[in-house]
């Protein structure tokens, strides 16, 4: 079952179709999917559109599923225009050799997107693979210092002052717990009206070994970080385009067509990913 939001959005997706046999392809999957209303697909420009309330990576997995290449390239609102986006790559900045890492898997790692839908309300997508199965805490830290691991990013962003708690009461940066499968996959989709986009560009997120008690704890550790242990996996918040801000094909850097960098990512990170 998809985790859809309340609020409606569209995401802009590229997905390297060539013919109308793969434009069918495309259909096939995104008819009647949960979550999706409609949805616009121009093989010219080789972009696929979905408006609904289905979350980026659930319909990522949807057009993947097709066997082509898929990279978001932007969220925003259904009507009108969003107040803000931002994406955070999760991986292991660090050597310990204690990290906890589902066996039989590559290193852990994750993506995180942030759709401030209007200034009251933004959307959290999240996905993580490689994670043992069971509740790992996720928070927004403070600091976007990552060279340290979780180490160097300082405490939870609390910008209110207030003792760790749940996504609703606690820290602005606590989100709760995400649930990771018997495979390592986990996904979680939540709406804040305390979170804004504005405020988290530069600090980071950080996925703990450990679930989070959500404050609800005896010891002194669960005023602090809900006794959810050091952190496994963590990235830099970062902004990122909206529908039709994004629409670069080959990277100034290296020359590589997106398609050749998704497949380099897809490499690296597992071609269900991104």
């Amino acid at each position: 079952m998809v985790q859809t939001a309340d609020s409606d959005f569209k995401t802009e997706f590229a997905v390297e179709m060539t013919c109308e046999s793969c434009v069918s392809d495309v259909k096939n999957v995104l008819e009647g999917a949960e979550g999706i209303k409609k949805y616009d697909i121009n093989l010219k420009e080789q972009r696929v559109v979905v408006e609904g309330s289905a979350p980026p990576s659930a319909i990522s997995r949807l057009l993947k599923n097709t066997g082509k290449t898929v990279i978001v390239r932007g969220s925003g609102v259904a009507q009108g225009s969003h107040a803000g986006a931002a994406v955070c790559i999760l991986d292991i900045h660090s050597d310990d050799p204690s990290y906890t890492t589902l066996p039989g898997t590559e290193k852990p790692y994750g993506l995180v997107r942030f759709l401030q839908v209007n200034t009251e309300t933004c959307v959290v997508d999240v996905t993580v693979q490689g994670l043992t199965p069971g509740n790992h805490g996720i928070h927004i830290h403070e600091l976007g210092d990552t060279s340290g691991g979780s180490a160097t990013t300082g405490p939870h962003f609390n910008p209110t002052n207030t003792t760790h708690g749940d996504n609703l009461t606690g820290h602005v940066g606590d989100l709760g717990n995400i649930e990771v499968d018997e495979k390592g996959w986990g996904d979680l989709v939540l709406e804040s009206r305390r979170i804004k986009v504005w405020d988290i560009i530069g600090r980071s997120m950080v996925v703990t070994e450990k679930a989070d008690n959500l404050g609800k704890g005896s010891c002194e550790a669960s005023k602090e970080d809900g006794a959810s242990g050091k952190g496994i996996i963590c990235g830099i918040i970062a902004r990122s385009a909206g529908v039709f801000e994004n629409a670069k094909k080959v990277c100034d850097c290296s020359g590589t067509t997106l398609w050749e960098e998704a497949r380099i990512m897809g490499g690296e990170k597992g071609n269900d990913f991104y």
